[in-house]
């Protein structure tokens, strides 16, 4: 339509003169716009640029189009400078295209500006040339990113992401009013926009490797920067400057020490009120007697009246063990392989206020939903483990420790066990002491079970098929400490563990540490004080320290309890397809500085309600007259 409308500006207008049209679309000879070139047979318009299309007034028909240009009596191309002005156009650059092509030149690459941090200035030389300005980042809003799999609702998410955003927006705008929006300090200023990235990426990087404790680790963070100063901020600011345009990540800060404002043997001291008798501990699944000859005697009758029937510890499948393997074809467990999920399942938190909607029940291993499949890891065998007390006795009989004088007074003992799968059940096969509250190493040995194992339960014990195998057999009379390897290069040296040769040989290594008043610091100790097959009266177990906010029999995983109460990562695996397993050393010092950190806070509430140390040292409680004295005190002090 348009190029047919274009040709009627050849045609002489019907009205000629007395055309009155505006902007008519016929020629007139007086028109300014459109003079013939007779030379030529073209029509030039005053941007300078010829249409090259000949004037044929005796025909309809519409000339081919063609590139316009501008052509000589000669019949060649020539520009004309001096009677076509220069056509003003504006240039347009075209768009920056992201696909893969040759790589650009150096100088043609777009660089990275770098902040003006304090005591530095950008300089501009005369002749410097602009650089290329790089893609501007996508404008985003304060709306959580979506994730393929969310740590809890998108309201919820939303919420705990403006809070963060307002502690942000709170400091930066602190920072503005100090520096007035000049000095050097002016470059640690963040703009809208910058600081609703910062909080989305903070509040992603929760989302996405703190899956399972998403809603503890964020809130922790919101109250950290809640509590913030501005001179925090400012060194924090300055930190992430440096990492993004300097050499690299900052060094790792060395975790901060418990100061519980304790000597040594105060906190041994202070410790003994922390403890839970035995009687009440029985209640959480401590065994608290040695069971007796004819218990013991009626468990082995059951077992041998079951056929050895057990139903899996991870699959809850029925299946037959064989001590000793089975004759005809070696095998340790019937029922073919084990499908299962190796992690535990958690619940989502749901969005305050909504009580109508289930909870989304998910695994840790693979944090696929509850009941979707069968499992994520299959196993060779299938595995069980059995709580009796009488039926582990008929094993391996508990234990009650024994008086040792020799043992020091102002020590506590922080200890490990980790256990793995036999044809018995679960037994021990490695056992870890440390002192309290000093950390050192005290005992650390492999240990062999009484039955043939079926899975050391790697992923979580750390113990290995070829530790067993290879490990330093201990003999009575030998040192039990590990024996140092050195490395042959800049790696630190190798710990070869000693392998004693029987579960009652580890546990009476392990007596010879402590005494009945000695206290015994573990994370969930009845588990590990069942697989040594002890009875101990003096217990500190931080699963009762630090309960779960539902109660038991849910309990605070000790990973869990040392991010969010110390901010320490520990069970951290250093490759991504293949499991480490806990560290047994790890854990029993983690334990320990949960417990010191139990003892600072339950000692700043007692110095409050009037304890103190006397001129001897000895922690005192206050009296009943200065108890009644104390304001807001309205008891006696406990």
């Amino acid at each position: 339509m348009a190029s047919s409308l274009g040709m009627l500006k050849n045609l002489p207008c019907p009205a000629g003169k007395s055309c009155t049209a505006f902007q008519c679309l016929f020629k007139h000879e007086d028109d300014p716009h459109a003079k013939t070139d007779d030379n030529a047979g073209t029509t030039t318009t005053d941007t300078g640029a010829s249409s090259d299309v000949p004037l044929a007034p005796s025909t309809n028909q519409e000339a081919p189009r063609k590139r316009q240009k501008l052509v000589s009596q000669a019949g060649k191309a020539t520009a004309t400078p001096e009677k076509v002005p220069e056509p003003q156009v504006q240039a347009i650059s075209p768009p920056l295209k992201h696909k893969k092509g040759p790589a650009m030149s150096t100088s043609a690459r777009p660089e990275k500006p770098s902040p003006v941090l304090p005591g530095t200035e950008r300089t501009k030389t005369k002749d410097s040339k602009p650089a290329i300005a790089a893609v501007p980042k996508k404008t985003e809003s304060l709306n959580a990113r979506h994730l393929g799999k969310a740590p809890a609702k998108h309201d919820m998410r939303n919420k705990l992401l403006k809070l963060l955003h307002e502690n942000y927006a709170r400091l930066n705008t602190e920072l503005k009013k100090e520096t007035k929006g000049e000095g050097p300090e002016a470059a640690l200023i963040l703009t809208d926009q910058e600081l609703i990235v910062k909080a989305l990426d903070e509040e992603e990087h929760y989302a996405v490797k703190k899956l399972t404790i998403y809603n503890n680790a964020i809130k922790n963070r919101i109250m950290h920067y809640k509590k913030m100063k501005l001179a925090q901020w400012k060194e924090e600011r300055l930190a992430s400057i440096r990492k993004e345009y300097g050499t690299g990540e900052e060094p790792k800060q060395a975790p901060k020490p418990i100061e519980t404002g304790l000597t040594p043997e105060q906190e041994v001291d202070f410790l003994h009120r922390l403890s839970i008798d035995l009687v009440t501990l029985q209640h959480f699944g401590y065994i608290a007697t040695v069971p007796k000859d004819e218990d013991i005697e009626k468990a082995k009758k059951a077992v041998e009246a079951s056929g050895n029937f057990e139903v899996c510890d991870r699959c809850t499948r029925r299946f037959a063990v064989f001590p000793g393997r089975r004759e005809e074809d070696g095998a340790l467990a019937s029922n073919g392989p084990c499908v299962h999920h190796p992690g535990k399942a958690y619940y989502l938190d749901k969005t305050p206020g909504d009580r109508l909607s289930e909870r989304t029940r998910k695994y840790r291993c693979c944090h696929q939903s509850f009941g979707d499949t069968d499992g994520c890891t299959t196993a060779d065998n299938h595995v069980f483990k059995s709580t009796d007390p009488a039926r582990l006795a008929s094993i391996v009989n508990f234990v009650e420790t024994p008086p040792n004088p020799n043992v020091p007074k102002d020590r506590a003992v922080s200890f490990d066990c980790e256990m793995g799968y036999t044809v018995y059940g679960m037994e021990l096969i490695r056992i870890t002491a440390v002192s309290w509250p000093a950390g050192e190493e005290l005992l650390d040995v492999l240990v062999l079970p009484v039955g043939e194992y079926i899975d050391l339960n790697t992923r979580y014990s750390g113990v290995r098929p070829e530790d067993l195998a290879e490990a330093e057999r201990w003999k009575p009379g030998d040192d039990h400490r590990p024996t140092i390897v050195p490395s042959t290069d800049d790696s630190p040296p190798q710990r070869k563990l000693k392998l004693v040769p029987s579960p009652q040989a580890a546990r009476d290594l392990f007596f010879s540490l402590i005494s009945p008043d000695t206290p015994v610091i573990a994370h969930g100790a009845e588990n590990d004080l069942t697989a040594a097959r002890i009875v101990h009266p003096t217990v500190v177990d931080t699963v009762l320290l630090y309960p779960h906010k539902r109660g038991l029999p849910i309990r605070n995983s000790l990973k869990y309890l040392m991010e969010t109460m110390l901010d320490r990562k520990i069970q951290v695996d250093d490759t991504v397809d293949k499991m480490q397993g806990h560290d047994s050393a790890e854990d029993a010092r983690a334990a320990g500085d949960l417990v010191r950190l139990k003892v600072k806070t339950e000692w700043e509430d007692r110095k409050r309600r009037g304890w103190t140390t006397g001129a001897n040292g000895v922690i005192q409680p206050p009296s009943e007259s200065e108890a009644w004295s104390i304001p807001g005190r309205k008891g006696k002090a406990h």
